[in-house]
This record gives structure tokens, C-alpha cells and sequence, in this order.
């Protein structure tokens, strides 16, 4: 389906279907200059009725803004945001950020049309670098509202735990995460926190179709109650990499403390993780040493009010939350 263009326009944009697949994988491996499985494209984008805008030009698809819808707690409300990703342009079309180019017009015909009040989803969001992000503010897209830091910690001796068993989740255990999604929503009614309930979690690291990701349930030893959920990926040499957390606030620093247990058992020289400026604030006693990343979290203000100051450093996000971390 056709997005309405001005008559003289060399771009169509298109809301993009199942048949342009083909295309949008090309695009991506042109744009990237590494290919994505036909299976990856499906997980990502298995929740979105529309997958993203795309623009032709002479019948090509020569770029595309796609999204994700994933639901979040809104200061302690239910809604729905979108993240926006695989953004792209192909490398072929020279200067695209500008306004009469093929990434503001994917970019606004999306923004207009999802997200907003009385629309498909209140917020986006990304993870975009400092200077896309500054490029797209200039055009009246985005805002940023928040900075990702990374974290990192050095291994610790693995060593027995009395009170906790530390197990790798299984997929008929999701239900287990519940408990702990529930109390960590209520406790973070200030915060803007995508949802990471057990059905997430499932789909997030269980059933990624390329990655595999070490999902880990701790629970008391004497009563078998859940104390929280860590997500952690090898990246060999490179250091295990902290994903997500999901409990109570009070118990992600112990968790950081057995997520650098397990990275001392692999052999791994430190552990790391992407988080915003919340989350550094809940892992405050595990002391993590904190360094500036090129990363931004903007939102978009493509013709709706602007809410910039309510939500700067107000949402809740890990490295997990990036679907290609």
C-alpha cells in the first residue's frame, strides 16, 4: 500500500509486506554490509502488522525504517511504544540525512502515521549512535531523552551458594518469571520499563533464531520461591555480557554478583552490560565501573507534543532491550 506522495516526488513510500522480504533483506546486506537470516527478519518482526515504511525509487527499494511494537509500563500504566530499527539507506544514495531525502520520508510517513496520541503506540524509541541522532533532531524527528552507559564489573571465584540455586531456565518455566516481572513493574512505577514478563523472555532469548543466550533462574534453596532472572551472553574474549535482570530492585546486586560468578567460571576476564542511567542508579552497590557509550536513546517528536523533560533518563533499558545485542 502507497503512502500519498506529492505528485513530483522520485520516492514512493510504501508500507512494507511479507513480499518485500526479498528486497528488505538485500537492502539490509547492501546497507550493512553483512547479511540477515530470513528466520531473524520473522523473529523481529512477528508482532508488527505493518513491519516499517520502505521507499522506492525507479522500482527499487532503496531504503526502510521498520519497528517493533513492545509493550512497557509508562509510569506504572500499560501502553504499547515502538522500537525503531534496521534503519537504513542504501549506500548508493549518497547524502540521505536531509529532508528531501530517502530517510526522512520512511522516517516521517512512519512517525506520523504510529506513533502518538489516539495512534498505534505512545512512544519510540532506539538505540541509535550520537550522531544520527543529532542529525535526525536537526530534521525534527527525534529528541534524546537518555544516554547508554556501559557497566563493568571483573569476574568473581564461582563458588557454592547456600540459600540460592542458580539454573539455567527452561522454556515450561517462563511462568516462574512472573512473580518477579510483577514486583520489579511496581517498583519501577517512576520509570519507562518495556515489559519482561515470561511470555518476553520467551520469545526475547529462548527462541532467538541465530543467538544463544544463557538464561538463568535463581530461587531460594529452602522454599524454591523465584529471587530474580539474569540473561547473560559469551562473547569469548570479548567478556560475558549482562542482558537483562528481571526481580525485585533490592536483589539485582546480588544478581550482578552471580552473573560475575559465572563469568569467572568461564574464564572470562570481565563482565559488561549496556544500561541507562535507572538501571545505574539500581546497580549503584554493586559498583560497577561506568564509562559513556557513542549511544543515544532518542524519542520521537514528529508532530506530536513534545514530553522531552518528563522523560529524560526515565527509561529503563539493557542491552537486552536492543534486538541485535
Amino acid at each position: 500500500m502507497k503512502v500519498d506522495e506529492p505528485p513530483l516526488s522520485p520516492w514512493q513510500v510504501e508500507w512494507a509486506r511479507k513480499e518485500d522480504e526479498p528486497e528488505l533483506l538485500a537492502l539490509f546486506a547492501r546497507a550493512f554490509g553483512h547479511a540477515m537470516s530470513p528466520d531473524q527478519w520473522h523473529w523481529k518482526y512477528a508482532a508488527a502488522e505493518h513491519g516499517g515504511a520502505l521507499v522506492r525509487k525507479n522500482g527499487q527499494v532503496i531504503a526502510f525504517y521498520g519497528g517493533m511494537p513492545r509493550p512497557i509500563r509508562f509510569f506504572g500504566k500499560e501502553d504499547t511504544a515502538v522500537q525503531i530499527g534496521d534503519v537504513m539507506v542504501d549506500p548508493a544514495q549518497g547524502r540521505v540525512l536531509t529532508r528531501h531525502g530517502p530517510f526522512f520520508k520512511a522516517a516521517s510517513a512512519y512517525l506520523e502515521r504510529f506513533i502518538g496520541p489516539q495512534k498505534d503506540y505512545c512512544l519510540g524509541f532506539g538505540f541509535p549512535s550520537k550522531r544520527v541522532n543529532r542529525l535526525a533532531e536537526h530534521l525534527g524527528l527525534y529528541a534524546s531523552v537518555g544516554e547508554v552507559q556501559e557497566a563493568s564489573w571483573g569476574p568473581l571465584r564461582p563458588r557454592p551458594h547456600l540459600t540460592v540455586s542458580i539454573r539455567p531456565l527452561i522454556a515450561k518455566q517462563t511462568g516462574l518469571v512472573e512473580p518477579l516481572w510483577q514486583k520489579m513493574a511496581e517498583e519501577c512505577s517512576n520509570a519507562i520499563l518495556p515489559v519482561r514478563d515470561g511470555a518476553y523472555i520467551l520469545h526475547r532469548y529462548l527462541e532467538h533464531p541465530t543467538t544463544f543466550y544463557h538464561v538463568f533462574l535463581v530461587r531460594r534453596r529452602l522454599v524454591g520461591r523465584a529471587f530474580g532472572l539474569l540473561v547473560l551472553r559469551d562473547h569469548g574474549d570479548g567478556g560475558v555480557e549482562l542482558l537483562d535482570l528481571v526481580g525485585p530492585l533490592g536483589h539485582l546486586p546480588s544478581l550482578v554478583g552471580i552473573a560475575r560468578q559465572v563469568t569467572g567460571g568461564l574464564g572470562r576476564q570481565k563482565l559488561f552490560a549496556w544500561l541507562t542511567e535507572p538501571v545505574a542508579k539500581a546497580l549503584a552497590a554493586s559498583h560497577p565501573q561506568l564509562v559513556a557509550t557513542d549511544v543515544s536513546i532518542p524519542t520521537s517528536i514528529w508532530q506530536i507534543p513534545s514530553e522531552v523533560e518528563r522523560l529524560r533518563d526515565r527509561w529503563w533499558l539493557m542491552g537486552g532491550d536492543a534486538d541485535f545485542r
